[in-house]
């Protein structure tokens, strides 16, 4: 690497921290309650001001008498001198003055995230000698390093992207001598010479940061050994396996270790006395521990925090009353294979705060016998387990949660009472908790700190009251959804997000126009029974769901003032009247794009103006009465054109056009094939005449075509043989005609696929072919694409797989 290179590295993330000392640098006034810097400082500041180059004004305040009130200058006991870019696109350039070296008694500055080009860095020469932190970015880091005074304490070394050919070699020793904090994370760093340079780290050295890196064990072989004062230890997201205790040694002072995210395997690894004793924080999540844990002969007495979730630990839970984790505040054993019962011995981590057991198979009944020593207990999440809760309805609980899980957990049949004295909570998910009773009236005054409530999967009935009491005016998510709640709609507090999607509502959307319409981003109520007109309200919503209702009417203009909608969903209402031009103005409509506006009434045309919509995957109009032609503007939804999978909720978003069962004209537009993504397309049931285009195969990734129902004619192309990936085909009653290519693509149709077309023959079907049939001419692959035409039908073949990733994917955005 280059010299240049290297120092360019340097400057784009150096970050020095560096803290001013008033008795030798700036002043205090005659009443010590307002900082002035010195003249002298001042002018070394305004040197360095005029060797950058500020293309956006960042230093524009650098001029007025005071420099304390200069931005980026602070003059009080953590003074610092920050020069980074607000914006990464908005870098000051430039040079770096020696007139920096003036402010001898800096301890922190910033110059990260700037772009210095070529320019050398000032020899220090003993200045700044008061240097207490360093952050230092991309580099020419060793050359610069060594030269810093002696007294640095703390050496950042965050996302700078240096590589193992640069850090191979050591530091200075008695430069290294003082550092007691190094963050080495986000580097990349995998071989073992990155890391020669910690050898000469000496016994001062307190946290090492080695996170996101891709170190393995061979990488590291007792570079931990000669730090004897080590407290905290970082190693999230590496490559290490096969556990930890081969290197991690006899560390007496460790107190924190986090080696989570890694690949380390089997039990649950048992450190060595020294270090369980004085061990706080201990994090393993999301590695491959297998089998269960014993803490047979262990001694943690010191351990806070014990985090294990996202591993494959199985069996019973062990026995906590050993006093070997007396002081644990946190215990998360979530997403793991634990099964039997939830033990009492839980109950003897007097000091719990945290207890967080949900995605296991645990099963059987929790009586209040665990909960009575736990009094402290803050989060309680058993979520997601066969786990039943019995407790008598005057039971009083010792605790105050902030935060309650029991979703799909056995509570019900009736709701539980003890809740009303939670007056804490911030989080309660009771959801598919087998719950069949009315929501009382009194869960509403519970918390004034209620922001989140899960409710959904029960059998709750009733109306809703109005939710206007001050306890509820911060509830910011609510999910009532598959219940068997009737009535209108009740007033509701700001919410952010409101599902109620499968319940008996009725009435209009008004309620929620009244109060919410300035707060409301997601509003799913699809499944109910609500009717009238939409109201004009709705302008901040990310996700409309209106699905399975009756509302009727036209769609008002309005909602093209929906600018940051993506998800948007009417299907099977009465909606009437043409749809709104303005919808193209809702230009992040992406996941779903205008989606689901079938089975209603519209009518008019296809807007032209939807083609803007350059992000929409699923263009749905489907089961209206759509007329005139196919815009030929589809080639500007490049969505479906370019090559790119989109995910959500763990399954694939599909790129869709269903405009079947309308009554569109005219031949299908050429452009449409170079959507070269399109998985779906449905034009079936419509009056489209002319021919299937030849450039049909430029259509790669097409998985499913339903021409069906049409007036197309001529033949079938020869080119649908490169269909790959095609499984389902439907282009049956229809006046193609000719012999049905004999490639072995189109030879897994049946006749199904080509009933209804007179002229058709060819083996799939019972018409056998003329002599004139077989002359078929082959296409001229190079002539193809001008003045051909292509028809692209929706997902109706996809089948069920597609449907169910479809709707997972739905819900979850939900």
């Amino acid at each position: 690497m280059s010299s240049r290179r290297l120092f360019q590295l340097l400057v784009l993330f150096l970050g020095l921290f560096l803290r001013i000392k008033f008795a030798n640098g700036f002043n205090l006034s005659a009443r010590e309650d307002r900082i002035l810097c010195k003249d002298k400082e001042r002018q070394a500041l305004l040197a360095l001001k005029q060797s950058l180059v500020d293309d956006h004004g960042l230093l524009s305040s650098w001029g007025i008498r005071d420099c304390c009130q200069w931005k980026g200058v602070g003059c009080n006991q953590r003074t610092k001198l920050d020069l980074r870019s607000s914006f990464s696109d908005e870098p000051l350039r430039g040079t770096i003055n020696p007139s920096l070296l003036q402010l001898q008694h800096l301890n922190f500055l910033y110059l990260s995230d700037n772009d210095f080009g070529s320019s050398q860095f000032p020899d220090f020469n003993g200045s700044l000698s008061r240097l207490s932190s360093n952050h230092v970015g991309e580099n020419s880091w060793l050359k610069l390093v060594n030269k810093l005074p002696l007294h640095l304490e703390n050496l950042q070394l965050r996302s700078c992207g240096l590589h193992g050919t640069i850090l191979s070699q050591p530091l200075n020793g008695s430069f290294a001598s003082p550092i007691r904090v190094i963050n080495l994370s986000r580097k990349r760093l995998s071989s073992s010479s990155a890391l020669k340079w910690l050898t000469n780290i000496s016994s001062n050295l307190a946290e090492l940061n080695l996170e996101y890196n891709n170190l393995i064990q061979a990488s590291i072989p007792g570079i931990f050994r000669n730090m004897a004062s080590l407290q905290h230890l970082y190693l999230t997201d590496n490559q290490l396996g096969d556990g930890i205790q081969g290197f991690i040694g006899n560390i007496c002072t460790l107190k924190t270790l986090d080696p989570s995210r890694n690949n380390l395997t089997g039990l649950f690894p048992r450190l060595p006395p020294c270090i369980e004793s004085s061990l706080e924080i201990f994090n393993l999540d999301w590695n491959s521990l297998q089998e269960g844990f014993s803490l047979a002969s262990s001694n943690c007495s010191k351990l806070v925090f014990l985090v294990l979730d996202g591993n494959q630990l199985t069996g019973p839970l062990p026995n906590f009353c050993n006093n070997a984790f007396m002081s644990l505040e946190e215990l998360d054993i979530s997403h793991n294979r634990f099964n039997g019962t939830v033990t009492e011995s839980l109950g003897c981590l007097s000091r719990l705060k945290h207890l967080l057991a949900s995605r296991n198979s645990m099963g059987g009944i929790i009586s209040k016998t665990l909960f009575e020593n736990l009094t402290e207990l803050l989060s309680l999440d058993l979520s997601l387990n066969h786990l039943t809760l019995n407790f008598r309805s005057d039971w009083v609980a010792p605790f105050r949660l902030r935060h309650l899980s029991l979703s799909f957990c056995k509570v019900g049949p009736y709701f539980p009472k003890w809740l009303q004295a939670q007056n804490d909570l911030q989080h309660l998910d009771i959801s598919g908790a087998g719950i069949s009773d009315t929501i009382p009236a009194w869960l509403w005054d519970t918390s004034p700190y209620l922001y989140f409530l899960n409710l959904s999967n029960n059998q709750m009935s009733g109306i809703l009251s109005d939710l206007l009491s001050p306890n509820t005016l911060f509830i910011t998510e609510m999910d009532l959804s598959s219940n068997m709640s009737d009535g209108p709609l009740p007033l509701l507090p700001y919410i952010n997000v409101l599902n109620l999607v499968k319940n008996r509502f009725t009435g209009s959307l008004d309620p929620v126009c009244k109060i919410t319409s300035k707060y409301l981003t997601f509003l799913e109520v699809s499944g109910n029974l609500l009717s009238g007109e939409l109201s004009e309200c709705l302008f901040q919503l990310l996700v409309l769901n209106l699905d399975n209702n009756n509302f009727s009417g036209e769609i008002p203009t309005s909602l093209g003032s929906l600018f940051s909608l993506k998800a948007l969903n009417l299907h099977n209402n009465s909606f009437s009247g043409e749809i709104p031009l303005s919808l193209k103005d809702c230009s992040n409509l992406n996941l779903f794009g205008p989606k689901h506006l079938q089975a209603n009434d519209f009518n008019g045309r296809i807007p032209a103006n939807f083609c803007r919509l350059a992000h929409m995957q699923i263009l749905d109009q489907s089961q209206n009465s759509i007329s005139g032609t196919i815009p030929s503007c589809l080639n500007n939804l490049t969505a479906m054109a370019q090559k790119r999978v989109y995910t959500y909720g763990g399954g694939r978003i599909f790129e869709v056009i269903d405009l079947s069962s309308n009554k569109l004209t005219g031949e299908i537009p050429n452009e449409i094939t170079s959507l070269f993504e399109l998985v779906a397309p449905n034009l079936s049931r419509n009056g489209l005449t002319g021919l299937i285009p030849h450039n049909i195969n430029q259509l790669k990734q097409l998985e499913s075509l339903d021409l069906s129902e049409n007036h197309l004619s001529g033949r079938i192309p020869v080119t649908m043989a490169d269909l790959t990936f095609l499984s389902y085909l439907d282009l049956s009653y229809n006046n193609l005609s000719g012999r049905i290519p004999s490639s072995t693509k189109l030879q897994t149709f049946d006749a199904s696929a080509f009933v209804g077309n007179r002229a058709l023959c060819g083996s799939q079907i019972t018409v056998q072919c003329t002599e004139d049939d077989t002359n078929l001419i082959k296409p001229d692959h190079n002539k193809l694409g001008n003045g051909d035409e292509f028809r692209n039908w929706f997902y109706a073949g996809m089948g069920v797989g597609f449907w169910m990733g479809f709707w997972g994917v739905f819900t979850a955005l939900l």
